[in-house]
């Protein structure tokens, strides 16, 4: 009887030459040269499942090559040319498969990915018969992943990350970034400074392509695959890098024209008579937080405007609907020529910053690292910001 070492021996001139077409499958052919470790790691694998991949992929491919090596001829021979074809095609199987797994809606992955509904739906089918094993459950009102779907979807999602930060590192070698840079944030701040800032950037950047996001939510910058967001406001501890551009140094404005027909306002809870204009995403909800030196004032509203944009707001406060809390970046034109005027100037509201954040990485590639840089630059300047300065009283 042959011994298993043996046929390890005798099996080496053909697996090297049509089952291990690359050093990806050293792993596979070094447990064929040691029979003993093949079969403790098969009783112990297949008693009790690994998550480890990389080592279920070679002990398979080690028991293939057994049986398609022996007698029986079990398994046909793959050829190099096969193995390879395999290779460049699981990719694009396995970001059909993830990008379905992201969504749970084929026709939304379909979409993201520039394909049709069917060409979607080929890719998976191939990926399911090339594992064997069903991804997802089907039905006519929902799509939902299998158990062997969610641990693939898991396993999928490192491997394409790695990919992708193999690419962006050999990107970043060269001279000028390139790809999509695709950029979250706020419409108020986006509108009137980052709209005008990014045609300079985009002339220096020529082949970099971006998607500019605006919107007052603070989106999921992983989820959302979002490369830079600007942020306005005090940072969570969210494990993203922030870099600071400038201040946001915020305050109580009005017209002129409204505080002529208004009621006192004195003090903080003056306000609660007056007609206020509430930005809808302040984290503190529908009330205004004052501070003059050690005193602090949480000043409840009855907002007459609730509204999530800020810029409507400014708006309103130009028409003399009521005080507005804003930031200076919007009110700073009109507090210089005096459309607007600051309301209760001795009162303080906390300064906070302005900044872009990125997901932390061990690396980061050349399109954030220049993106970012040019911000700083571009936005360092915070006397740009600045309105003009004011007594207690509120005239300048």
């Amino acid at each position: 009887m042959v011994q298993a070492a043996d046929m390890c021996r005798l099996l080496e001139p053909r697996t090297n030459e049509q089952i291990y077409p690359s050093a990806g499958f050293r792993a596979a052919f070094s447990l064929l040269r040691r029979p003993q470790t093949l079969l403790r790691r098969c009783r112990r694998d297949f008693q009790s499942p690994s998550d480890d991949y990389g080592r279920w992929r070679a002990t398979i491919i080690a028991l293939n090559t057994i049986l398609y090596c022996s007698p029986r001829n079990y398994l046909p021979p793959m050829s190099t040319k096969m193995l390879t074809q395999l290779d460049n095609d699981r990719i694009a199987l396995m970001r059909a498969f993830v990008e379905s797994a992201r969504r749970l809606n084929f026709a939304a992955a379909a979409r993201e990915l520039n394909l049709t509904p069917s060409a979607l739906g080929r890719r998976i089918q191939r990926l399911e018969a090339h594992l064997g094993v069903a991804l997802f459950v089907r039905s006519t009102r929902r799509v939902a992943l299998t158990d062997a779907g969610a641990l693939y979807w898991r396993q999928s999602e490192e491997i394409l990350s790695a990919i992708a930060a193999a690419d962006a590192m050999a990107i970043s070698l060269g001279d000028r970034p390139t790809g999509l840079l695709r950029i979250s944030a706020p419409a108020s701040f986006g509108r009137l400074y980052l709209s005008r800032a990014l045609p300079s950037f985009l002339r220096g950047n020529p082949a970099l392509q971006v998607d500019l996001m605006y919107g007052d939510q603070n989106v999921d910058l992983i989820g959302g695959r979002v490369d830079v967001a600007i942020r306005i406001g005090r940072l969570e501890d969210s494990g993203l890098v922030a870099r600071r551009l400038a201040r946001n140094v915020r305050r109580l404005v009005a017209a002129p024209d409204y505080l002529a027909s208004a009621s006192a306002l004195r003090v903080p809870q003056d306000l609660r008579a007056q007609r206020t204009l509430h930005f809808s995403y302040l984290r503190g909800g529908e009330a205004w937080t004052l501070q003059r030196e050690e005193e602090v004032v949480r000043v409840p509203l009855v907002p007459a405007l609730r509204c999530n944009d800020a810029l409507a707001l400014y708006e309103a406060a130009l028409a003399g609907q009521g005080v507005a809390l804003l930031a200076d970046f919007i009110t700073r034109d009109s507090l210089h020529d005096g459309r607007l005027v600051p309301v209760l100037g001795d009162w303080q509201v906390p300064e906070t910053g302005i900044y872009a954040v990125y997901p932390a990485s061990d690396f980061v590639p050349s399109k954030i690292r220049v993106f970012v840089d040019f911000l700083v630059s571009a936005f360092s300047r915070e006397a740009a910001f600045a309105p003009p300065q004011f007594s207690s009283t509120g005239s300048a």
